[in-house]
C-alpha cells in the first residue's frame, strides 16, 4: 500500500475512530455521572469480565477468518466463503452456549454481591457479542475496512448510549443493570445489521463452490491459537481493573475505568492504522514482497507515533484539569493514573505495530509466548503496587508490561521476518522479493 493511500485510508478510519472516542467518552461521562463511582465500577467490572468470557466463545475465529479471507485474495486456491462462514458460526454458537451454561452454574455458588448479581444477567451478552465479532471479522477480511471500523466502534458506542440514556430517562432509574441490559441490546441489534450487510456483500461476489473449505480441525487448531493470544492479551490489558475489583472496592474500579477510558484516546491512532493494515500485512506477506512489507511497516510506525503524541501530551500534563472538567470533581483522584497510562501508551508506540504483523504473517505462536511473559510482569507488579498505590499502582504495572510486550514483539518480528518495525534502528533492504522466502 502506497503512503498516500495509507494516509487517506487511515484518515478515514481515524476520523471514524475519533468520532467513536468522542461517543465512547460521552457514553462513559453520562454513565459515570448518572451511576456514580460505585455503580459505574460494578458496570465496568462486569463489562470487562464478559469481554474476557467472549474470547473463548469466539475461539479466535474472527481473526482467523480475517486473515484467511484476506490472504485468499492473493492465493491461487480460493476459499469457499459461504460454507466456511456457516461452519464458523455453528462452532461459535456451540461454544457460546457452553460458556453461558457453565457460567450460570458457577455463579449459583458465588456469594451474592452487586457484581455477582449483575454477572448472572450480563453473561448472556456472550452470545450476541461473539456472533457479532465473527460477522465483523468476515466484513474486515473482505476488505470493507471502514465498515468494520464503523460497526465495531461508532455504532456500538452510539447505540449503547442512545438506548441506555433513553431507557434510564424513561424509567427515571439509573442503575448498572440497565446499563448492562442496554449493552446486550446493542450487540444484538448490531449483529443483525452486520449480517444484512454481509449478505449484500456476498451476493455480489463470484460463487466459489469448488474452493477450499476450512475444516473443523483447522478452525479449532488455528483459531485456538488466536484465541489464546487474545485471552492473555485481553488479560494483559484488563488485569489491572480486575485486580482492583478484587483487592480494592467498586469505587476504585469506577475511578480507574475513567482513567483507562481516557488513556484509550491515545491508542485511537494505533487502532486506526492497524485496522487498515492488518489485512494488508497478510496480503503483502503472501505475495512475498518484503520491500513493500518493510515500507508499509515503517510508514505505520511513524503515523502511530505522530497521532499518539498529539493526544498523549495534553493527557499526560493536564489530566487533573481534563478529568475535573469532563467527569466532575468526584473523579479527580483518577488523574495520576490517567497520566501514567497515557505515557505508557506513547512509549510503547516507539516499537510500532509488531503484534498484528506477527498475527497476520503466521507467527501467532510467538505472540502467545510474549504476551504470557508480559502478563506475568503485569500481574506481579499489580499485586505489589495496587495495595499501597491503588489505581496509580495498577496504571504503573500495566504500562510497564505493555512497553515490555511491544519491545519483545518488535524483536520477534525482526528475527522472524527481517523487518524492523521500531522507530529506531536500521531499516533492512531486500534486493529481490524472491531471493529469500519469508518464513
Amino acid at each position: 500500500m502506497q503512503l498516500r493511500n495509507l494516509i487517506q485510508l487511515t484518515a478515514s478510519v481515524g476520523a471514524i475512530g475519533l468520532l467513536d472516542r468522542v461517543v465512547a467518552v460521552g457514553l462513559g461521562i453520562i454513565f459515570a455521572r448518572w451511576l456514580g463511582p460505585e455503580q459505574f465500577g460494578t458496570y465496568a467490572f462486569v463489562v470487562t469480565a464478559i469481554a474476557l468470557l467472549c474470547i473463548p466463545a469466539k475461539l479466535g475465529i474472527p481473526e482467523l477468518l480475517t486473515r484467511d479471507i484476506a490472504a485468499s485474495r492473493e492465493s491461487a486456491e480460493p476459499l469457499a466463503l459461504i460454507r466456511s462462514i456457516w461452519k464458523s458460526f455453528a462452532i461459535v454458537g456451540i461454544a457460546s452456549l457452553v460458556i453461558v451454561a457453565v457460567g450460570q452454574i458457577i455463579l449459583q455458588y458465588v456469594p451474592d454481591t452487586p457484581i455477582s448479581k449483575l454477572m448472572k444477567i450480563g453473561i448472556w451478552m456472550v452470545i450476541p457479542s461473539a456472533f457479532f465479532e465473527v460477522a465483523a471479522g468476515i466484513v474486515r477480511g473482505l476488505g470493507r475496512t471502514i465498515a468494520f471500523q464503523i460497526y465495531g466502534s461508532v455504532l456500538l458506542s452510539g447505540t449503547t448510549l442512545i438506548i441506555g440514556a433513553s431507557v434510564m430517562l424513561l424509567l427515571d432509574a439509573y442503575t448498572a443493570r440497565i446499563a448492562i441490559e442496554t449493552r446486550f441490546a446493542s450487540f444484538t441489534l448490531l449483529f443483525m445489521m452486520c449480517c444484512v450487510h454481509l449478505l449484500l456483500i456476498i451476493r455480489h461476489l463470484p460463487a466459489v463452490q469448488a474452493g477450499r473449505v476450512m475444516n473443523t480441525g483447522e478452525i479449532l487448531t488455528t483459531g485456538s491459537r488466536f484465541m489464546f493470544n487474545t485471552v492473555i492479551n485481553m488479560a494483559l490489558m484488563r488485569v489491572d481493573l480486575l485486580l482492583l475489583g478484587i483487592l480494592a472496592t467498586e469505587k476504585a474500579v469506577g475511578l480507574y475505568r475513567v482513567a483507562a477510558e481516557g488513556g484509550l484516546l491515545v491508542a485511537f491512532g494505533y487502532t486506526a492504522v492497524t485496522t487498515v493494515l492488518a489485512p494488508e500485512y497478510a496480503r503483502i506477506h503472501t505475495s512475498g514482497d518484503r520491500d513493500q512489507l518493510q515500507k508499509t511497516v515503517r510508514h505505520a510506525t511513524w503515523l502511530i507515533i505522530l497521532i499518539g503524541s498529539l493526544i498523549a501530551v495534553p493527557l499526560i500534563f493536564g489530566s487533573h484539569l481534563i478529568i475535573e472538567l469532563v467527569f466532575g470533581s468526584s473523579y479527580s483522584s483518577a488523574s495520576l493514573a490517567l497520566s501514567i497510562i497515557a505515557a505508557g501508551y506513547l512509549i510503547s508506540f516507539l516499537f510500532g505495530d509488531p503484534i498484528y504483523i506477527l498475527n497476520m504473517t503466521g507467527h501467532q505462536d510467538r505472540v502467545t509466548v510474549l504476551v504470557a511473559i508480559s502478563l506475568v510482569v503485569s500481574l506481579v507488579l499489580s499485586l505489589i503496587l495496587i495495595p499501597p498505590l491503588g489505581g496509580a499502582g495498577a496504571a504503573i504495572g500495566t504500562s510497564v508490561a505493555l512497553i515490555f510486550y511491544r519491545y519483545l514483539a518488535s524483536r520477534a518480528v525482526y528475527k522472524a521476518l527481517g523487518i524492523n518495525c521500531a522507530v529506531f534502528g536500521k531499516v533492512p533492504t531486500f534486493s529481490s522479493k524472491l531471493d529469500r522466502p519469508i518464513l
